[in-house]
């Protein structure tokens, strides 16, 4: 299991007990970053502290990671992929702090985590997919190269919300002449 790669400003990277305070200010506190995402804002410290445990212990056994500057370490993100079926990988959620966003660090996160797929797990497809009204992130996508494959009704889990997920697709390019 990887547990580190490292970008030109950024490393992702395993959570560890010092990012409590950066990560819950940064990005799980931040109900309007939550609105076009699947999870919920975190607004105490208790409730941070228990966040952190299960992050970890998810990241622990998974290609999960907090992305952080890599002039600070500061985490000011995170990203990860899982395996859906052999060859196939899917985006488990990708963010970056609202202050963070618009200085390419989605799109450095994006391009390691598929150079990842790519490269290191040797997988063939990775999917993609956000809220229909996410623009920000579908232009990340598309700016990567994935490609629309088709819409459909979602619920968010936590609130019963109703939306429309937009699904994309990037397939590895063969090698070969």
């Amino acid at each position: 299991m990887k547990d580190r790669i490292e970008t030109p400003r950024l490393v992702l990277r395993k959570a560890v007990d010092a990012d409590l305070d950066a990560i819950w200010h940064n990005v799980w506190s931040d109900e309007t970053l939550a609105e076009t995402m699947l999870w919920t804002p975190t607004l105490t410290r208790e409730e941070a502290l228990a966040r952190l445990e299960r992050t970890k212990n998810h990241q622990a056994e998974n290609y999960g990671f907090f992305v952080c500057r890599r002039d600070t370490d500061e985490p000011i993100g995170f990203g990860g992929v899982r395996e859906i079926s052999p060859g196939e990988y899917d985006e488990t959620g990708l963010c970056i702090a609202r202050q963070y966003q618009r200085r390419g660090y989605g799109k450095e996160m994006l391009t390691a985590l598929i150079e990842l797929v790519f490269g290191e797990l040797g997988g063939s497809r990775f999917h993609y997919s956000c809220f229909h009204n996410n623009d920000a992130s579908a232009a990340l996508c598309r700016g990567c190269g994935f490609v629309f494959t088709h819409s459909e009704p979602a619920r968010r889990e936590r609130d019963g919300l109703e939306y429309l997920c937009d699904h994309y697709v990037l397939e590895r390019k063969n090698d070969s002449p």
